[in-house]
């Protein structure tokens, strides 16, 4: 096992590895709604820290963000990667009071980590599969473009129904599950959604985004750039060309690394016949 770079090993206390990307924005703005200190790690994408044999041996084996390291008091600690997973143990170990979580247990829980395992599973996939499609393919794709923002269009339609009848996604209060699908919703145009189109998603997205902790969790590591106001900024757009550019090239690089045949089935595009 490689040894962690001392500049990048855990401090005693809560550790956030992310970068400047979606998900690890998710820790953050939990961490700053439960006020817990925390160290963020910041890893480098470009130099490939994420593959790092140090990062995927001792931090997250799957070689995403984000993950944490929590070195307690008596000095063990837990690791832990992927961020539902994440909010679930800095909710359980940081927010005795319940303020950004239902008691274990309880119908609300179980209702809360239904709609975490919904962004999870659906709502996060789908809009990071339309983005590729729509800002990082390096060759065109009109039916993988039209597939996923159909798809983000009916998983937005479930989630305004849902806040049609409700302030938060569960009950009354906030919850993880709320901070884990509002990072996606605060970044629709560049999945190609117009946020518009669902006022009570909107009215919601809207509501949180006021909130101080919200704010500060989302300055880190820098200021998030993926809103829909920074993407659509006419003065930004040299610097998304940059990132669409870097994108394609990085996501196109570790598909490669996987090369292979597909199996086919004997009925194998007969509906193309239809």
């Amino acid at each position: 096992m490689t040894a962690i770079p001392p500049e990048r090993a855990p401090k005693p206390g809560l550790n956030i590895y992310g970068s400047a990307s979606v998900n690890p924005v998710k820790l953050t703005i939990a961490a700053e709604e439960l006020g817990v200190p925390y160290n963020y790690v910041c890893l480098d994408l470009a130099g490939g820290e994420t593959k790092a044999e140090w990062y995927t041996s001792s931090i997250n084996p799957n070689g995403r963000m984000p993950a944490i390291v929590h070195v307690k008091g008596d000095g063990t600690s837990v690791t832990v990667f992927e961020s539902g997973p994440c909010l679930l143990y800095m909710a359980n170990e940081f927010d005795k009071t319940h303020k950004l979580s239902y008691p274990f247990g309880t119908p609300e829980y179980w209702t809360q980590l239904s709609w975490l395992s919904w962004q999870l599973a659906g709502y996060g996939p789908m809009i990071g599969q339309a983005v590729y499609y729509i800002r990082y393919a390096t060759e065109p794709a009109p039916h993988g473009i039209w597939r996923y923002s159909s798809e983000c269009r009916r998983l937005n339609h479930v989630l305004d129904k849902q806040l049609s009848t409700s302030p938060y996604v569960v009950g009354d209060r906030l919850t993880v599950a709320d901070i884990a699908i509002f990072i996606f919703a605060h970044s629709l145009k560049w999945g190609g959604i117009d946020i518009n189109a669902y006022p009570h998603v909107k009215a919601w997205h809207d509501k949180l985004a006021q909130r101080p902790a919200f704010h500060k969790g989302l300055q880190v590591p820098v200021p998030y750039q993926f809103s829909d106001e920074a993407v659509s900024n006419p003065d930004n757009q040299d610097t998304y060309k940059m990132i669409r550019k870097f994108g394609g090239q990085a996501i196109k690089s570790w598909i490669d690394q996987w090369p292979g045949d597909v199996l086919p089935v004997p009925s194998d595009y007969a509906n193309l016949d239809q």
